[in-house]
């Protein structure tokens, strides 16, 4: 039997009104009843402020069993990407992957607002996934210490904060989501009335949704990008330059004439896709490479004028191979396949166990080509995947998450991820 509810609000415990009531009728269907989010909003705080509802969203599910002996073994939640609703301009990948990291969620039990057992502490949302059916989301299993009986006739109080850590990214502002919360219980009959304990959990599933918003106010001062430091130790390698513009250059940064913030969001524009034109001039830089210039770049198709010297460089170099057909396509976005192919060459990042297996459940996307170089990366840690275990090959990749591998592999800052 498995059914879910979602978060919301609770400011007080003095009206001793949970927000919602999840019963188990006597026939085993399930009914909920409440307002399961209020007005709160949840954002960037810390622990002790989202305890009190300040930036977090808390509330309290009662749970009434009048079908029978039930034992509660397992928590979860799920969050579905493709109904993320995001007005902040960042891509949908890249806010679920945050919000699952940056998100954590605290569950207590107790009867009538006394709360004296936590079940989950502050976990992260991405240990917490479940998808009924699925093997691989199974959500988060309770220790034998933290199982539950509840007996027919009997009431459960279960008290959740959801906590968005504090250096959480601007990625995250302005969103809703809808998170259901998912109570996994089995029957539990008890031993003396002649029956096997039976833990089947085929029974009915009922999912009651709203949802909840990041707090997105005007502030007075523009946000630091989650990469700025990677990004500022770039620029002052001069490994990164950015985008061009009439009105502010690299020179105006590096002589402190515009706000470093201001440059990384304006002119770098870290979350913008990279090319393949862009990645080579990208390397070649962090290389120390020198442009090559020659009539002819070896592939069919034109070159961009400005990438064209740091494209036969790495050609030259055997950093990039073009395509079979014999073009370079510079502004394509690169995939992520390719740009850890680019990367593992320019590295000298080569495979030591052959029989490694990756891990991703979509391992099979990856093309023939490409494996090894994926496998080189996942061996040595420049990769690790996303949180639904996934490689995501054929995605593009963007400059934030390109600049902080670049960061990562020549060692210059120590936070490059």
């Amino acid at each position: 039997m498995t059914t879910s509810v979602i978060q919301s609000t609770f400011a007080s415990d003095s009206d001793n009104i949970p927000n919602a009531i999840l019963t188990i009728n006597s026939d085993g269907s399930i009914t909920c009843e409440g307002s399961l989010f209020g007005d709160g909003q949840l954002y960037p705080a810390t622990v002790e402020s989202a305890e009190q509802g300040y930036g977090g969203v808390n509330g309290v599910i009662r749970i009434n069993n009048q079908y029978r002996r039930i034992k509660v073994s397992n928590l979860g939640i799920g969050l579905d990407a493709e109904k993320l609703e995001i007005k902040n301009g960042y891509p949908r990948e890249v806010v679920y992957n945050s919000f699952l990291t940056n998100v954590e969620l605290k569950i207590e039990k107790g009867r009538f607002f006394s709360f004296d057992k936590t079940l989950v502490d502050y976990i992260s949302l991405k240990d917490l996934l479940y998808e009924p059916g699925s093997k691989n989301y199974k959500g988060y299993e309770l220790d034998s210490d933290s199982e539950f009986i509840i007996n027919k006739g009997s009431t459960v109080d279960l008290k959740y904060t959801l906590h968005m850590v504090e250096d959480a990214g601007e990625e995250l502002e302005a969103i809703t989501a809808s998170i259901p919360i998912y109570i996994n219980v089995h029957e539990f009959k008890p031993i003396d009335d002649g029956n096997d304990y039976d833990d089947s959990d085929d029974y009915d599933k009922r999912d009651t949704t709203t949802t909840i918003e990041t707090k997105s106010e005007p502030e007075t001062e523009e946000k630091k990008h989650w990469a700025h430091d990677c990004i500022i130790t770039l620029l002052n390698h001069r490994i990164v330059h950015g985008y061009t513009s009439d009105a502010i250059s690299l020179e105006d940064y590096l002589n402190g004439t515009i706000d470093p913030v201001t440059y990384v969001n304006e002119i770098v524009l870290p979350e913008r896709y990279i090319t393949r034109a862009e990645t080579a001039v990208l390397v070649g830089r962090a290389l120390g490479l020198q442009e090559e210039y020659a009539e002819s770049t070896g592939y069919l198709d034109p070159i961009p004028y400005w990438a064209r010297g740091y494209v036969i460089a790495t050609t030259r170099a055997n950093i990039f191979m073009g395509y079979p057909t014999g073009v370079f396509k510079p502004n394509n976005y690169i995939t992520r396949e390719e740009m850890i192919a680019v990367l593992t060459r320019a590295f000298n990042i080569t495979l030591k166990d052959e029989s490694l297996e990756l891990p991703f459940k979509d391992k099979d996307d990856i093309g023939e080509w490409a494996v090894k170089y994926v496998k080189a990366g996942y061996e040595s840690g420049v990769i690790v995947g996303y949180p639904d275990n996934t490689y995501r090959p054929k995605n593009p990749i963007t400059r934030a998450e390109t600049f902080t591998i670049i960061c990562k592999l020549l060692g210059l800052h120590e936070h490059a991820q």
